[in-house]
This record gives C-alpha cells, structure tokens and sequence, in this order.
C-alpha cells in the first residue's frame, strides 16, 4: 500500500478560511489565521473549513478502495478494471485484492469524518492502516489538525454510537 499527499492547503487557502469565517460577523480577515485559531475552526467544524483541500495518491487493494469511495463529500478517482482499458487481468477473474491506484480529493471537514469512521477499530485493519497514514501526513504538515482526527468514540469523549460496538469501550449508551 502506498499513500502519498499530493496536494495540500496554501497560506493563502487558510487567509481565505478566515476571511469566509469574519465576514459571517461582519469583519475583514487583516491578518493571517494562528496556529490556534486554525485549530479551534478546525474542532468546531465551521462550514469554511471546507474551502481546505487536500489529495492523496493511494495504491491499495480493490476492496478496499470500495471502503474509501463510499464517502460521498470526497472525490475518488480509481484506475479502472474495465478490459478495454487495461491488460494486467481479466476483470471478470480479478481477486478483490488486486491493486488499484486511485487519487482522493477530500476537504479539511469530510477528512476528520473519514477519520472518525475509518479508524474506528470496526473498520477493516486495512482501511485502518491507509486512513492512518493520511492522517499522520497531514498531523505532519498541519500541526493545527493533531488531536482531530481520531475515531468518532475518541471524538465523542469515549462514548460508541456504533451499533455493535468494539470490546475497547466498557459501555455504549443507551438511546
């Protein structure tokens, strides 16, 4: 498996965040966002947050490029197993594992809900592994994101919404 970040936010995509933000209360951005503030728009989940835009080169086997394309707020573009556009298998016989590269557009926001899901220890380890290492991409480059992208049970101050959920927490509550 590989991933790789191949596209990521600017300075000027993150001015941009905070002059989206400002003009809701009437203000003008005049100065660059802190390390602070990006962090806590980024916690509140504030619609500019999406103007952030990352992409990932990913190669990984097919089945779970299935688990990644369900995520409707991110754009996936995987290599196709159509015959008439490639000759390394016949599609018809191709074992779930065969490898697939793909880039995946994904926002700041849709990033910690795929975080929030695909870490979950009910996702497949291999799901696990691939969202993780995007994470630590981006945990790298953008400090502001460390301690949001996390399970959703982390994220809900150790609580499981899960319908089954995983033996790692004690208790679920009860709706």
């Amino acid at each position: 498996m590989i991933v790789k970040l191949i596209e990521k936010p600017s300075e000027a995509d993150w001015l941009a965040v905070k002059r989206r933000a400002l003009v809701t209360v009437g203000k003008d951005a005049k100065t660059p966002p802190t390390e602070e503030w990006k962090h806590r728009i980024l916690e509140a989940r504030h619609s500019p947050i999406r103007r952030l835009n990352f992409a990932f080169y990913l190669e990984l086997p097919s089945w779970v490029s299935v688990h990644l394309v369900r995520h409707v707020h991110a754009q996936p573009y995987v290599k196709s197993q159509r015959n008439d556009r490639q000759s390394d298998y016949d599609r018809t016989k191709a074992p779930q594992d065969a490898p697939v590269c793909m880039i995946w557009d994904v926002n700041a926001e849709e990033l910690m809900t795929i975080a929030n899901k695909r870490l979950c220890k009910q996702a497949s380890p291999e799901t696990r592994k691939i969202v993780k290492a995007m994470c630590a991409l981006v945990e790298v480059e953008f400090p502001e994101f460390k301690g949001l992208l996390v399970p959703m049970c982390q994220y809900h101050g150790g609580v499981c919404h899960e319908m089954f959920p995983c033996p790692t927490l004690d208790k679920k509550t009860e709706k």
